[in-house]
């Protein structure tokens, strides 16, 4: 009796940063259709679907977002020691 080989799964493909801002330049500047981008290019659609969305919300983030996101992290952190603290002081 043989060994079943397992089936060979598809070599995930890398791209460069460049890359992706070209293609997604092509697709919402140029106006080009991205089934046919991805054609062109040998790709799926789907993962440059993904890209597309992804820089779409990335453009309607209001500037200075990440620095709001930043700072209510820390606050959050803050908040949970102090209500820690709280919580162990109640107990005494």
């Amino acid at each position: 009796m043989e060994a079943e080989k397992p089936a060979s799964k598809r070599q995930r493909t890398k791209y460069d940063a460049a890359f992706r801002t070209e293609t997604v330049r092509r697709v919402n500047q140029d106006g080009q259709m991205a089934t046919r981008v991805a054609q062109a290019l040998g790709m799926s659609e789907a993962v440059l679907g993904k890209w597309v969305r992804a820089a779409r919300t990335q453009a309607a983030r209001p500037a200075g977002s990440e620095a709001l996101e930043q700072g209510n992290k820390q606050l959050r952190a803050q908040l949970a020691r102090a209500e820690m603290e709280r919580d162990i002081l109640k107990k005494c």
